[in-house]
């Protein structure tokens, strides 16, 4: 049983880094995301069309998300999105929040549209690589089977011990098993990072 566990616990690792390489996760998000803002603000820069800035934010945020995401469902109210995104999280050239980036967006000299949208296209790829980390996690991991998620820790132990602090490698597995997502997280930054000293 033991060894079977052993066996299971690994492939789950296996599969959580494969889901958490930096590359993965770029194609995934970051790329499709990037394209939809480019193809967006080339056609906003040749369109004649008036729309006010608020309408601009709404059609991005639906087109991030149908066209570059892909996502199987639909943005409900895309302007209530934009609105809450930006409200949440913009952070403007004198201040943040939604205002701020109706102010910026028309302000040629402090910033402009694109100005924003990239910020907002940044706003959304924050969000759904939170989003997608987590599903990661939920997917691979029945937080009910105690012994399965102690044998992980004991696996980042064995494969990753130098790249934890003293401390954690000391602690006991089954003072760690609500830690597996962070200590996961940790040691792929680690590995990304030493992957890009070496190259």
């Amino acid at each position: 049983m033991s060894s079977e566990r052993r066996h299971r616990a690994k492939k789950v690792l296996d599969s959580i880094f494969k889901q958490l390489n930096e590359d993965h996760i770029s194609k995934r998000i970051d790329e499709p995301i990037d394209t939809v803002l480019q193809d967006f603000t080339s056609r906003l820069l040749n369109s004649d069309e008036n729309r006010t800035p608020s309408k601009v934010f709404s059609e991005f945020v639906r087109c991030v998300y149908a066209d570059g995401l892909k996502a199987g469902w639909h943005v409900v109210n895309s302007e209530a999105t934009s609105l809450s995104l930006l409200e949440d999280h913009y952070r403007g050239l004198w201040s943040d929040g939604y205002c701020a980036a109706m102010l910026d967006s028309i302000n040629s000299t402090m910033g402009d549209l694109g100005f924003v949208l990239a910020q907002l296209a940044e706003i959304i790829k924050t969000k759904e690589r939170q989003e997608y980390i987590q599903a990661v996690f939920t997917r691979q991991i029945d937080p009910s089977d105690w012994h399965l998620r102690c044998e992980i820790v004991k696996v980042l132990h064995d494969r990753y011990g130098p790249l934890l602090s003293p401390t954690l490698r000391e602690c006991p597995p089954s003072q760690l098993v609500d830690q597996i997502p962070a200590l996961s997280i940790a040691i792929s930054s680690s590995r990304t990072t030493t992957a890009k000293i070496t190259t």
